[in-house]
């Protein structure tokens, strides 16, 4: 009778061995999984919708369409897109619940620098006067004059064109941390997959590029719809 006890007892302790065993081995695959998965990417217009200081937005707040427009001043395509494509959209969809959001940004410089922030930084000056949504394409024409383009001289006469309170517009050039505002919303377009310009966020999906206008259009209407 001992001896049928302990095979009895050694046949349980295998048991318990083997399932301590898969078990271990079953967490282990589980942690490697979650360590190659990928993040789940930023939706930036909810970012918009929390960082209200960190978008220029219009447009109704229930919106059933959000798109957050990603741009560089220096970037052609992003010219084309504010120039061209933007004037279409906004006359095509004028009255519908649509809201329209910018997240001021700069590309990345070969030397690591951004050579646009200090368009970027302007383009926020003009929006503490209300102005941002005249300012933001005009400031893409200064694409067009190597002397204007990303200039003190080109926002000032930008600014002045629109009659804007020059004192003020300088004052903020020259004092503001908008610096800081346009570093986290590059860190924000990072997290959303974004590494070109121009780039879109429609209801959280990305739209990369100055795509034609029905590729918009389709996009936008299958929430509308």
């Amino acid at each position: 009778m001992a001896k049928r006890r302990k095979k009895q007892q050694r046949k349980t302790n295998w048991l318990v061995i083997g399932v301590i065993v898969v078990g271990s081995i079953l967490l282990l695959v589980g942690l490697t999984a979650l360590a190659f998965q990928e993040p789940e990417q930023m939706d930036l217009g909810k970012y918009c919708q929390n960082n209200p200081e960190n978008c220029v937005v219009r447009g109704p707040a229930d919106a059933a369409v959000t798109i957050v427009e990603v741009s560089d001043y220096g970037c052609p395509h992003c010219k084309n897109y504010n120039l061209d494509t933007a004037p279409v959209l906004d006359a095509a969809y004028e009255g519908a619940p649509v809201r329209w959001a910018v997240l001021p940004f700069a590309l990345p410089g070969q030397t690591g620098d951004y050579p646009t922030m200090a368009t970027a930084v302007a383009s926020l000056c003009a929006n503490e006067q209300g102005a941002f949504w005249q300012f933001h394409p005009a400031a893409f024409k200064l694409q067009d004059s190597p002397t204007l383009f990303n200039s003190r001289e080109g926002w000032l006469q930008t600014a002045e064109s629109l009659g804007l309170d020059m004192e003020a517009f300088n004052s903020c050039l020259d004092n503001n941390n908008y610096e800081d505002v346009i570093r986290a919303n590059i860190n924000a377009a990072q997290n959303a997959g974004i590494s070109a310009t121009p780039s879109f966020s429609i209801n959280g999906e990305i739209l990369r590029g100055n795509q034609p206008v029905d590729v918009f259009m389709q996009r936008i209407d299958s929430f509308l719809n």
